[in-house]
């Protein structure tokens, strides 16, 4: 599978829960439907679980994900609405 290319980054390894989400939702609202935005967080936190969860429940789509080096986790959502 190809990665997409995201219109923007977000590193919220050191983002505590809830601002990680709060943050990813602002970060969504400035792009255009069908924009890739990456967010990296850690895999062991709590946001691996969350902010997929919420991301699905705001209407939009977790298109691909990867697990790298040092515990970090890249998400690439796709603006849907």
């Amino acid at each position: 599978m190809t990665i997409p290319e995201p219109k923007q980054t977000l590193d919220l390894r050191t983002t505590k829960c809830p601002l990680n989400f709060v943050k990813t939702k602002l970060a969504l609202e400035k792009l255009t439907i069908g924009d890739i935005l990456e967010v990296w967080i850690l895999t062991e936190s709590q946001s691996s679980i969350n902010i997929p969860q919420s991301i699905a429940q705001e209407g939009h789509e977790i298109v691909h994900t990867e697990a790298g080096a040092d515990s970090l986790q890249r998400l690439f959502i796709r603006k849907t609405v």
